[in-house]
């Protein structure tokens, strides 16, 4: 467990709306997988570079490179302990909401196969609801970036971990663009219909390419659900000064 000093960005209210999950205290257990994975991905960088690999098939007991990159999030602050989830897209850099990490005084991160990372730091984007992770230690999986947004019309899967439970794959598609529901960026967001819960907040939308095309943050309870592109993921990683403190815990 790290230790996280809140920064001096300003908060924002987190409406009902957002898929971050309540839990308990208790150690997580190890996750397991509800669906088998639906197809093949592209292969994963060894560098911190983001970039699109070559092809390969799903690996290690099933678990595609997808699920392996996908992460569990406990969020520990004055108001409790609440789940979200993540993925690498780095051996050291997760990708997650700014409000699964806002208030943190610690977070926890826990891969698919229920081994825990020591978290480094911890910021969240200045125009989205986006937060870089980076870690002490190297991740046994990793995502690449699409290079542009998805269109309308194509398919899509969302791999999370809803209520902080297990880890689990759904199946969607865009069905268009559309204001920030939560109304903290100016830029459209993704709207699907890849069923999520509460605790999928920061799940990767992934492409048939098995290229990271957006990132899960809220949604209506029968849907559709909201994602950020991924052109706006691009531009805090390519831009670090895009990234401030985190919002501390009011």
């Amino acid at each position: 467990m790290a230790r996280l000093r809140p920064g001096l960005a300003a908060g924002f209210v987190v409406v009902a709306l957002l898929l971050t999950g309540c839990a308990d205290a208790l150690p997580l257990a190890p996750p397991t997988r509800t669906t088998p994975p639906p197809h093949t991905v592209t292969g994963v960088p060894s560098v911190p570079d983001i970039k699109a690999g070559s092809a390969a098939t799903v690996t290690l007991r099933g678990f595609s490179a997808y699920e392996r990159a996908s992460l569990r999030i406990r969020n520990i602050s004055c108001q409790g302990v609440a789940v979200g989830s993540g993925f690498a897209v780095a051996p050291r850099v997760i990708v997650t909401n700014r409000h699964v990490v806002e208030g943190a005084t610690a977070l926890q991160i826990q891969t698919y196969d229920g081994q825990d990372r020591k978290v480094d730091t911890a910021g969240a984007a200045t125009f989205a609801d986006l937060a870089i992770v980076r870690l002490a230690d190297d991740l046994p999986a990793t995502l690449p970036l699409a290079t542009s947004n998805p269109k309308p019309g194509d398919a899509i899967t969302v791999v999370g971990y809803p209520g902080g439970g297990k880890l689990t794959t759904s199946k969607g598609k865009v069905l268009r663009y559309g204001a920030d529901i939560v109304g903290q960026s100016d830029e459209p967001m993704i709207i699907n219909d890849a069923p999520i819960e509460h605790g999928s907040s920061g799940s990767p939308l992934v492409d048939s390419a098995g290229q990271v095309v957006g990132v899960a943050y809220a949604g209506k309870p029968e849907g559709p659900y909201w994602a950020v592109p991924v052109q706006l993921l691009r531009q805090i990683i390519d831009k670090p000064s895009e990234v401030g403190d985190i919002p501390p815990c009011e």
